[in-house]
């Protein structure tokens, strides 16, 4: 199969992801609102009976808007109809039959017991050395995004709110725990990591960990997260390829998430740079990012990194074939319109 083929199913693949899944999202969203005015509209009319026929609209409307403003319950909705529904069927489809390379390999499987089995475990330095790698990328990566979206805001006159921040602030701590640090982590791990770069990796492996990444920062339509995700997903896809085992990629993905948003909104729930805990703990992570960015380049002075493997149809780092097709260009055009519907139209 040819390079733009194979790619381009993977852009089309992860482009039904984001369309089924948003579609996907608003149905689940009407539905439980449905069910939550019904409950409640009849639970309030039998507590308190009321003389005269037909709709109480006031009441109806009030509804309506309590749960329109329920950011944790409309998100929590959100995001596991994408993850329990969205994401196996998308990774099925990307696991179709003509695409596996004549490998043995159907449904949701994407490595073979051979593959499997070539993996390699983490020392506790090597694990702790990658997980400190994550911090000055991250930090690197936010930091593009918070500049770009300056230049944007004082181009456009709009007022360029971080979309994720507003989420968060709206929600319990409970909740961002449950969604930021275990769930999130865990399906975005099985779908960008296992699928994504188990569908593409024999192909090369660092234009596999490359298109991964680029996907990963594509999918969160978000100019404030795309940097810092891209440059995480590089790292993620890494370390999945040097031991092919997701558990790592998982706690790496839970512990950035535990620091870089968990804990930001234990110090100060609103978020306020001003904030003494915020700055405080703002100047701890740059320490850490320092101490790890001085660690990274050790580590690629050493000349260490994974090479290709041979005779893999790409031998280069990256292939422009592998995005240069009506799948991927697909993609980047629909993440491109929802991310300004997200930022400039909602």
């Amino acid at each position: 199969m040819s390079v733009k083929k194979k790619f381009s199913h993977l852009g089309f693949s992860i482009l039904f992801y984001v369309v089924f899944s948003n579609i996907l999202s608003v149905v689940v969203v009407a539905a439980a609102m449905f069910i939550y005015i019904f409950v409640n509209y009849f639970s309030y009319l039998s507590a308190s009976p009321q003389t005269g026929d037909g709709l109480n609209m006031e009441l109806y409307m009030q509804l309506i808007e309590q749960f329109r403003t329920n950011t944790t319950l409309t998100t929590l909705i959100t995001m596991c109809s994408g993850y329990l529904i969205a994401v196996p069927i998308s990774i099925i489809i990307l696991n179709a039959p003509a695409t596996r390379d004549l490998l043995p390999l159907k449904g949701m499987q994407f490595m073979t017991p051979e593959e499997k089995a070539q993996g390699r475990k983490l020392t506790p330095g090597e694990f702790f050395r990658f997980i400190m790698y994550m911090f000055p990328l991250g930090i690197i990566g936010s930091l593009i995004g918070q500049i770009l979206a300056v230049i944007m805001g004082s181009i456009t006159g709009q007022d360029m709110t971080d979309v994720l921040s507003s989420t968060l602030t709206n929600m319990s701590l409970p909740m961002v725990f449950l969604l930021s640090v275990v769930l999130a982590p865990i399906f975005e791990e099985i779908m960008f990591r296992y699928a994504v770069i188990g569908y593409c990796r024999r192909y090369g492996e660092w234009n596999a960990i490359i298109i991964s990444a680029f996907i990963f920062g594509l999918i969160h339509t978000n100019v404030f997260q795309f940097f810092y995700a891209f440059a995480l997903g590089i790292v993620f896809g890494y370390v999945y390829i040097y031991t092919r085992k997701l558990i790592y990629t998982i706690i790496m993905h839970c512990t950035f998430n535990f620091f870089g948003a968990f804990v930001p909104m234990l110090i100060d729930p609103n978020l306020s740079p001003s904030n003494t805990g915020s700055i405080i703990y703002s100047v701890i992570q740059y320490i850490v990012a320092i101490i790890g960015l001085i660690m990274l380049i050790f580590y690629v002075k050493k000349g260490s990194l994974l090479q290709n493997s041979p005779n893999t149809p790409i031998q280069d780092k990256f292939c422009k074939d592998s995005v240069l097709n009506a799948g991927m260009i697909s993609l980047i055009i629909a993440c491109i319109i929802i991310t300004i519907l997200l930022n400039f139209a909602i």
